[in-house]
C-alpha cells in the first residue's frame, strides 16, 4: 500500500469557505513545498474560528513567478488581484498548492480539544508535517466524514 504523506496548514477562515464553495481551488504560498501528488493537506482555520475544518487531496505544487502564478491561478486563486499583489509584493516565486479536492470534516476540531487529546499543540507559521502515527493525525483522522474516511 502506497504511503500518504499529511500536512497541516494554517489559512484564514474566509479563504477556507472559498476552499469549501470550490471558489479557492489553489493554497497560495510565498516558499517551496515540497508535496508529492495525493498529500493529504489537513486545513486549520485560522482564529477567531480556530479549528480543523476541512481536508484537500494535492494535484500538484506550482511554482512560477508572481506574474506566471497569477496568470495561470487568478480565476482559480480566491483571491482578489489586489490582495494578491499585497501577499506576493517583494517576492521572486510563487507557489500555488493545487487541489484535486477539498471536502469538509465531518466534525471541526476545536484548538482547545486538539490541545486537551494532544497535549501542547501549536498551529503552523507555515506548515507542518504529520507523523504517520502521531496522535494529531489520529485525532485529525477521527473527524473524517464516513463517505471520506
Amino acid at each position: 500500500m502506497a504511503r500518504t504523506d499529511n500536512i497541516l496548514i494554517s489559512v484564514e477562515d474566509r479563504y477556507v469557505r472559498r476552499m469549501l464553495r470550490g471558489e479557492k481551488k489553489v493554497e497560495l504560498r510565498r516558499k517551496a513545498l515540497n508535496l508529492v501528488p495525493g498529500t493529504h493537506v489537513w486545513i486549520y482555520s485560522k482564529l477567531p474560528k480556530g479549528e480543523v475544518c476541512a481536508l484537500g487531496v494535492v494535484e500538484r505544487v506550482a511554482e512560477a513567478s508572481p506574474d506566471g502564478i497569477w496568470e495561470e491561478f487568478s480565476e482559480v486563486s480566491g483571491v482578489s488581484e489586489f490582495e494578491f499583489n499585497e501577499y506576493f509584493s517583494g517576492a521572486s516565486k510563487g507557489y500555488a498548492i493545487v487541489f484535486e479536492d477539498v471536502f469538509p470534516l465531518g466534525a471541526g476540531l476545536s484548538l482547545s480539544s486538539i490541545r486537551s487529546k494532544v497535549g501542547a499543540f501549536q498551529p503552523p507559521q507555515f506548515f507542518k508535517r504529520l507523523n504517520a502515527s502521531g496522535p494529531e493525525l489520529s485525532y485529525f483522522q477521527t473527524a473524517l466524514s464516513p463517505e471520506y474516511a
